[in-house]
């Protein structure tokens, strides 16, 4: 029998497709465990890199806040020794003319050099003149007024300066030049600078009274600046306070990018060198904490996602199978297994979304002499016919053609791939003959029927759905009309014969 012949061949297609979806499934669902597995671990290891480098980088920040605060400790430290001497009647009075150099040489730089380690120290008059300058405790003073180098003067002015703003709203007299410790420590000034061809930090004072037991004049006074060679010594004492493991200077700029450069500037803009040190990296020890917890809670993940993947796989099977036959009775007619009217309207809609480039052709079919085998030989019967009927159609036209029934005894046929209306007519001629040959229906009997063709062509007999099918079925009826088992173009007999190229453009209107 056709139909079990029919239904056997189509289970044992569908049955490798379902067994090879079915895998595909199981292979995404298992997929998707894999990857929900990767992707834990993942965010877990990024997680735990943030924080690793979340905290060597707190680390870094914390390590140079205090840098800065210990080197600007140290630039205190150093103001401080220096206004001990510096804010002192004996000291205002030596600088005073006439110059006491005695004073200056034996008491001054030789208690800076001696008590504080200040080994280079510059006096610099109101005028920006050089009054002395000292080597640890050997001081020179120059024969004739010699003006000081620029970056130490630029450092006297900005430190004057800042003591004139300090003291600009205050009373007249000795009030004017009396400031406390804390203030002068505001009031002192450092610059960074090379000096005698080393780099070192410069740190300014203003010369005051103390008690004002001084012979007075109203003009500035003069500064004391002090260097501080960024030798080995410098560096221990200022690392005293921070411990920082290889911590270094380096003069000029750094040769390659590191995260603990601290920049030194000269007062010019340039670029006197730059600190280095060996930061902590706590990052690490949270990596080793981590590392443990993110294995277990991986290995747990994995288990669950396995095991609901392999729940997920039974049931996506089962529904699977059944979306498969839903889909297949929602496009497919359930007698003859053909494409039904709404798989056909989309294969229809596709074509057009192609049209003008790509051109169709639609075969509007109706079965002469059908009707009485129903009602002969009973509706089992014609169902029988009907199947093979289908069974021809499909083996007529090619896999690139839809062959649909739309109800009853109506198909029709969509053909994507012919060269001219010659082709369609031959193709229709052909497809009466095997419709006309006679169909077994058992107990020897056979039955014979013909079909009636309809054809259409697009884009010449219109670009949309409504406008096409109504044209095939206007060449069906005048099919009918003109005996049956013939075959009728929805498009004037005249162009019949034409190369579907000279039918651009022509569209069949109703009624002609």
């Amino acid at each position: 029998m056709f139909w079990n012949r029919k239904s056997s061949d189509f289970a044992g297609t569908t049955d490798g497709s379902r067994a090879a979806t079915g895998r595909q499934i199981k292979i995404w669902i298992y997929g998707l465990a894999a990857m929900l597995i990767v992707l834990s671990t993942a965010s877990l290891t990024f997680i735990a890199h943030l924080a690793w480098s979340e905290a060597d980088r707190r680390s870094l920040e914390g390590d140079k806040l205090r840098f800065t605060t210990a080197l600007k400790q140290y630039q205190k430290l150093i103001a401080l020794d220096q206004i001990g001497l510096a804010q002192w009647d004996e000291t205002f009075t030596a600088l005073q003319h006439p110059l006491n150099r005695d004073f200056i040489e034996d008491l001054l730089v030789t208690d800076l050099w001696e008590q504080f380690d200040l080994e280079r120290t510059f006096i610099v008059n109101a005028d920006g003149s050089l009054i002395a300058q000292a080597i640890e405790d050997n001081t020179l003073f120059p024969t004739e007024t010699t003006a000081a180098d620029p970056v130490i003067k630029h450092l006297a002015d900005r430190t004057r300066e800042s003591f004139d703003a300090r003291t600009r709203k205050a009373s007249t007299g000795l009030a004017d030049w009396y400031l406390p410790q804390s203030v002068l420590l505001e009031v002192s000034n450092s610059a960074y600078a090379i000096i005698d061809g080393q780099p070192a930090l410069l740190v300014a004072v203003p010369v005051l009274p103390d008690e004002g037991r001084v012979n007075w004049t109203e003009n500035n006074p003069a500064v004391l600046i002090n260097a501080v060679y960024f030798d080995n010594e410098f560096l221990a004492e200022l690392n005293e306070a921070l411990n920082y493991r290889d911590f270094q200077f380096f003069a000029g700029e750094p040769a390659s990018r590191h995260p603990t450069n601290h920049l030194v500037w000269a007062a010019d803009g340039s670029v006197l060198g730059y600190f280095r040190w060996d930061h902590e990296k706590p990052g690490l020890h949270i990596w080793f904490m981590a590392l443990p917890l993110i294995v277990l809670i991986t290995a747990i993940i994995a288990v669950v996602a396995f095991a609901i993947a392999a729940k997920i796989s039974r049931l996506s099977t089962s529904l699977e199978e059944s979306e498969r036959k839903n889909h297949h009775f929602a496009n497919h007619d359930a007698l003859t297994g053909l494409p039904n009217r709404h798989h056909f309207s989309d294969r229809l809609a596709f074509s057009i979304d192609n049209l003008p480039d790509k051109g169709f052709a639609l075969f509007a079919c109706d079965l002469d002499r059908f009707k009485p085998i129903n009602d002969t030989f009973g509706h089992e019967v014609g169902d029988k016919v009907l199947c093979r009927v289908a069974e021809r159609f499909q083996s007529h036209f090619g896999n690139d053609d839809v062959v649909c029934r739309i109800g009853g005894d109506e198909f029709i046929v969509l053909m994507t791939k012919y060269s001219n209306l010659d082709e369609l007519e031959d193709r229709a001629n052909k497809l009466r003959t095997e419709m006309s040959a006679p169909i077994e229906i058992g107990n020897g009997e056979t039955v014979q029927i013909g079909v009636s063709v309809g054809i259409a062509t697009a884009p010449e007999c219109g670009t949309n759905d409504k406008d096409l099918i109504r044209t095939a079925d206007m060449a069906l009826y005048r099919a009918k009309e003109n005996g049956r088992n013939v075959v009728e173009f929805a498009v004037p007999r005249y162009l019949k014969k034409a190369d579907s190229d000279n039918l651009a453009g022509f569209r069949v209107q109703s009624g002609k």
